[in-house]
């Protein structure tokens, strides 16, 4: 994790414009219900996309945006030299589809009990 504090600032700035990507992410679903669970998902994985980082090698203490290390390492490498960074990015997905899950049951049992006492 070395490679993340030795370059803060360019982190930093990543952050800021994957920001500004997911917000422009988030306004690519406005034809989808607002309170739907599609669009939460979607949600999620433009999330997963930009914000999980991956080593730039297998075993490197550098990261890279993910979307970015997979698709180079496979070109670059093959397929099974690439799954390092895939493996980051399943369990971004898998994190997100948990966090999403949570979050569903938690608006369901506090939309039940609203309901129960009106």
């Amino acid at each position: 994790m070395e490679g993340i504090s030795e370059f803060i600032v360019f982190w930093l700035l990543y952050f800021v414009f994957a920001t500004l990507a997911f917000w422009c992410w988030r306004r690519l679903f406005f034809w989808m219900d607002a309170g739907g669970e599609a669009r939460r998902f979607c949600y999620m994985a433009g999330a997963v996309l930009l914000y999980t980082p991956a080593p730039i090698e297998a075993g490197s203490q550098y990261f890279a945006p993910a979307f970015v290390v997979f698709p180079f390492t496979l070109l670059t490498s093959s397929m099974a030299q690439a799954m390092y960074a895939a493996n980051w990015l399943l369990s971004g997905l898998a994190a997100g589809a948990l966090l999403l899950a949570i979050s569903q049951l938690v608006r369901r049992f506090t939309s039940d009990e609203t309901k129960a006492a009106n």
